[in-house]
């Protein structure tokens, strides 16, 4: 069963309600989605998205917000969501861009972004 959140501001706090399971999550600027992502094989959604709020911190990255949703099946759930948000808005998320400065996840194996 899938589990999905509300929008939380991206903060220490935030983060450290968030779910300490696999799953997908999207990254926020006000009201604009800027990078959807899924939990490699040896992370959780906390620790990836701790992972992100140092980026956000450090200003290597803009976020105000995200979202998660639990899933046993992050990287088909991450497509699926790329998939709607693209024929939504008619681009990709920001980060999701090739041309992206959103680093690759510590320990994931391959770099699973959508390229432009």
């Amino acid at each position: 069963m899938r589990v999905a959140s509300l929008r939380w501001k991206l903060s220490p706090e935030s983060v450290r309600e968030t779910p300490d399971l696999q799953g997908v999550y999207s990254l926020w600027d006000k009201a604009d989605c800027v990078y959807i992502g899924h939990t490699p094989w040896n992370l959780s959604l906390r620790d990836r998205l701790r992972e992100l709020l140092v980026l956000q911190q450090d200003g290597a990255i803009e976020a105000s917000h995200f979202t998660w949703e639990t899933t046993p099946t992050p990287k088909t759930r991450e497509a699926e969501l790329i998939s709607l948000w693209t024929e939504k808005s008619g681009k990709l998320p920001r980060y999701n861009r090739g041309d992206s400065p959103m680093p690759q996840a510590k320990g994931c194996v391959t770099d699973l972004r959508a390229k432009a």
